[in-house]
């Protein structure tokens, strides 16, 4: 029996394919179109040493192999696994059937979509069927969050998907990844990463509108880097690393088996952890932090930036835009304790 990892966040690529082809993914050029099988995903599992993990299924594009996270969730409830499980689909393979399957099961969703339908339509295409697989499962009663890529097109939409978000009636959260210049996007000379003084004043009116449409109709839709922060500030929270690969304790697997610590580092041979069949030698990234963050005002409460983003920041030579966005919030909450003080 191989030695288990101290395994705490591992993602599954069940898909290395999808079936649309976003002007940005970092992903694109390099799909296999493996889908991974059962048997891969079990070996996977067993490497962990403990049964509370997060579990996350991706891809490409996950549903491509509903079949496997079948048969997967099956396998996990009844081996007594407690794993956070969490699904990370661009929502145009939603069928009814799918819909009410995945209601049924204990699976955080998310969906992605980048601003209005215009936008989102240039950007990724396939958006009459997101809303479609959005409808079935508000349907079925199975809330979603949103995730957003923002760059130069649509960070002047981030508050009209505000209010998408609340006509939906299912989005529990928005969650925004800044746009990474790799795959798709190194052709895709147009699109680029959003100003900084226009990511902090178009993150203001999103959460301006949430705080009057909370009011309105008394749900509120949180955006989860703002959340994240009011956490880390509530519970003093000192946490050096930002995330699990900046501690060793994730893995990514492909449909072959192949292991990695971060799902943009999957087929840089330099971070190959090894395959699933035989030895895994874990990996640690940096702990996100560079050596001006020990100056920041913000060090005490800031988790620091994508480990894997400042790697992509360094060969492209580009700005880290993770940090503007992380004093944006901050700035954000500091004016709204003023005005409540």
């Amino acid at each position: 029996m191989k030695n288990k990892k101290n395994i705490r966040y591992l993602v599954l690529w069940l898909a290395d394919n999808c079936n649309l082809k976003c002007k940005y993914c970092y992903a694109q050029p390099v799909f296999t179109h493996e889908l991974m099988s059962l048997e891969t995903a079990k070996k996977a599992i067993n490497l962990c040493k403990d049964k509370d993990f997060t579990l996350i299924l991706a891809g490409g594009e996950p549903l491509l192999n509903f079949k496997v996270i079948e048969k997967l969730y099956q396998y996990l409830k009844e081996n007594g696994y407690k794993c956070k499980i969490g699904l990370q689909s661009n929502g145009t393979l939603i069928t009814d059937e799918i819909a009410e399957k995945l209601a049924a099961m204990e699976i955080n969703i998310g969906i992605s979509f980048d601003g209005t339908m215009a936008v989102n339509e240039e950007l990724r295409g396939g958006t009459k069927k997101v809303l479609e697989g959005i409808n079935l499962l508000r349907e079925h009663k199975k809330n979603i969050n949103i995730n957003c890529v923002l760059s130069n097109r649509n960070i002047d939409k981030l508050e009209k998907l505000v209010e998408m978000a609340y006509y939906l009636g299912n989005v529990k959260g928005i969650g925004l990844d800044l746009l990474r210049i790799a795959g798709n996007c190194s052709n895709n000379s147009d699109i680029f990463p959003p100003r900084d003084e226009e990511i902090y004043i178009n993150l203001k009116k999103s959460y301006e509108k949430i705080k009057i449409l909370a009011k309105l109709t008394g749900k509120k839709i949180g955006i989860r880097e703002i959340e994240e922060i009011k956490l880390r500030e509530c519970t003093i929270c000192n946490n050096d690393n930002y995330c699990y690969s900046s501690l060793g304790q994730a893995m990514v697997v492909t449909p072959n088996g192949d292991t990695y610590p971060c799902s943009s580092l999957v087929g840089n041979m330099e971070y190959y952890m090894g395959n699933i069949d035989g030895e895994i030698n874990m990996k640690q990234l940096s702990s996100g932090k560079y050596e001006r963050c020990g100056m920041c005002e913000y060090k005490q409460v800031c988790k620091g930036c994508c480990p894997s983003r400042m790697l992509y920041n360094k060969k492209y030579e580009v700005e880290d835009k993770d940090c503007i966005l992380r004093k944006a919030v901050f700035k954000l909450l500091e004016e709204e304790r003023n005005i409540n003080e």
